[in-house]
């Protein structure tokens, strides 16, 4: 401290000759807004003030100050009473850490002070974290601060009510609820109420306070939890026990089946079972029996546990365990359709695939399908695509009738919206089709199987958004470049453009399929795309199986217009060699502009034919 610094300290002891200072000082606003360092703390002089509680200096610092705004929010650096050093510490907050309080309304009523400037919170906040009940007092009963909007931030918004439930500050609790506040606030991040914090922390105290007091019990937050729920997620169970006092127990049993089903999620596997302990002993003493469903392939034929023996047959053991949750969710989530029942089976799902156990997954995951459409939900096949690509990969045979079943969910209503990946799914399978039609075991009468899927899939001349048909999309590289769904396991086993499928489907399929449609994008034929896959067999396939080499796009193109391959060029060439009689007549037609669509009816195959050969133009 400079000699300066000393002289002050000493003169503001001394209200007298501190103001005979004041009076023969020309730069007094540069003084009052120093701070001078004493010992570890840095203090303006009206925190000195204050610290020294010197009520009167306080107002004749104020009384000559040009900038008090400036001046009583100047933060210094103090040391807490009886406790550590503190930032950011203005002089109001000095005050009420001291208990002046008498000072602290004159720096508020005289200095302006801002009762939402603390070290880190608003005071009341703070006194409120520190357990302060006297400055809380202080600020309520003299009008400064408002219990129900001073919030900890903008982020939060956790008020005066949650701050104190929070940090479990019983008598504060007491005292706010006494005062008016607001006993059902919710915050606007997560939407817990203080009887909702208070469940969390499992502050039984307050929770009775609160619930005293008439606190809304069914509340909940925005992840549909009520206090209870929290209280049984955070392990609470005295909180519990309380709450079940207060509830019906039909609606308790079933927001802590959900809370226990729930713990699945993070493998909670001992807490889990710690309630759903719980929850038997409560049906039991209560004579409140479980609805079991019927035992199916997808849960491995497992049934809820209805007796704590048979609950404690399982009790190490976790699979059963997951199943149990999975079990127990379908029940409750079903009937609401609730999008969270999904997650847990897809993850379970996974993990049996990790372990190589294919068709207790397929099993899981065609019940899970089938949970998502009965509920209206959007979901695609994409995922028994993988597992069949997944044991393709590891040499694990796949059994025809079992392809089939689950193939056939492309026949299901969800799977007839007109979604390209759907369609794209379907393509998929079709080429699945072909590698299990090449392994060695399989029979005729499984043979026969999969040709009648896919003459089914093949009727039905689905189309894209684009009105591109199967063989467009078979012939595409893009259909490949498309699979973005675990493609690590899938494209080793599935490749587009597909030779092998493209001949299966035009030998034996061929009457369900125009191969001089065209796309309604681009106005494209399988055959320009092959040519700009630069596949040479297909390419030289499509034409032998009558694909025109001559048909325009939209941007009047023929397929050797979109050739970059010399192989593909010199084909092409080839066949012009050979001049088609139809395909030069129907060009002479269209450029000589004859009017043919009112010659034959509009849609017949003749003016299909001629529209090829040139309409665009």
């Amino acid at each position: 401290m400079t000699t300066a610094d000393e002289k002050l300290y000493t003169l503001i002891a001394q209200t007298t000759e501190f103001e005979n200072y004041l009076k023969t000082t020309s730069n007094i606003d540069e003084i009052l807004l120093q701070l001078h360092r004493h010992n570890d703390e840095s203090v303006s002089l009206l925190i000195l003030a204050v610290l020294q509680e010197k009520e009167d200096i306080v107002r004749l610092i104020l009384s000559y100050s040009n900038d008090k705004q400036q001046l009583v929010e100047l933060p210094g650096i103090v040391h807490r009473l009886n406790g550590p050093l503190v930032r950011n510490a203005t002089a109001l907050w000095c005050a009420c850490d001291r208990r002046y309080y008498s000072i602290a309304r004159i720096l508020i009523d005289i200095g302006g002070a801002k009762i939402e400037h603390g070290p880190r919170y608003p005071l009341i906040i703070d006194a409120i974290v520190l357990d302060r009940l006297d400055t809380v007092r202080f600020l309520i009963e003299n009008h400064y601060a408002n219990i129900n909007t001073t919030d900890m931030n903008e982020n939060y918004k956790l008020n005066s009510l949650i701050m104190a439930v929070i940090y479990g500050r019983t008598s504060i609790v007491a005292y706010l609820l006494a005062q008016g506040s607001k006993l059902n606030y919710t915050t606007p991040s997560t939407s817990n109420s203080p009887l909702g914090y208070a469940a969390i922390k499992g502050h039984l105290d307050i929770v009775r306070l609160l619930c005293s007091s008439g606190a809304c019990l069914s509340l909940t937050n925005k992840h549909g939890q009520t206090p209870l729920m929290l209280a049984a997620k955070h392990d609470r169970m005295s909180v519990v026990d309380y709450f079940l006092e207060r509830i019906s127990i039909e609606v308790a049993v079933q927001q802590l089946e959900f809370v226990a089903c729930s713990l699945v999620m993070t493998v909670q596997f001992q807490r889990m079972y710690k309630l759903f302990y719980k929850i038997l002993e409560i049906r039991l003493q209560n004579n409140l029996k479980k609805i079991i469903a019927q035992p199916i392939a997808a849960y491995a034929f497992q049934q809820e546990c209805q007796t704590i023996d048979e609950l404690i047959q399982i009790e190490h053991n976790h699979d059963r365990l997951y199943l149990e949750a999975l079990i127990i969710r379908e029940r409750l989530l079903v009937s609401e359709k609730n999008e969270s029942l999904f997650k847990p089976l897809l993850l379970h799902g996974d993990r049996l695939v990790e372990r190589g156990q294919y068709e207790l997954c397929l099993h899981l995951w065609e019940h899970t399908f089938y949970l998502y459409q009965n509920m209206d939900l959007e979901t695609g096949l994409h995922r028994f695509v993988w597992i069949f690509c997944k044991m393709l990969r590891n040499n694990i045979p796949i059994v025809p009738q079992r392809f089939v079943q689950i193939a056939r969910l492309t026949f299901e209503p969800s799977q007839q919206k007109p979604r390209n990946d759907y369609i794209k799914n379907s393509v998929c399978f079709l080429a699945l089709a072909m590698k299990i039609l090449e392994q060695t075991t399989i029979t005729q009468p499984e043979r026969q199987l999969i040709f009648q899927w896919i003459r089914d899939l093949c009727r039905q001349q689905r189309t894209t958004s684009h009105g591109q048909t199967f063989l467009h999309l078979i012939v595409d590289r893009q259909t490949f470049n498309d699979i973005n769904y675990r493609s690590y396991d899938i494209k080793p086993i599935i490749i587009f453009p597909n030779l092998s499928l493209t001949r299966f489907l035009l030998r034996n399929y061929s009457n369900f399929f125009d191969i001089n449609a065209t796309d309604i994008r681009t106005g494209n034929t399988a055959l320009h795309i092959s040519c700009q896959s630069e596949s040479f067999s297909i390419t030289e396939y499509l034409i032998q199986s009558g694909a025109h080499i001559d048909v325009l796009n939209i941007q009047n193109q023929t397929p050797f217009d979109l050739t970059q391959t010399k192989s593909i060029r010199d084909l092409i060439r080839s066949k012009y060699a050979i001049p088609n009689l139809k395909c030069q007549c129907a060009r002479l037609i269209v450029r000589m502009k004859m009017p043919y669509e009112l010659i034959w009816p509009h849609g017949t195959e003749m003016n299909r034919f001629l529209f090829l050969h040139g309409s665009s133009t």
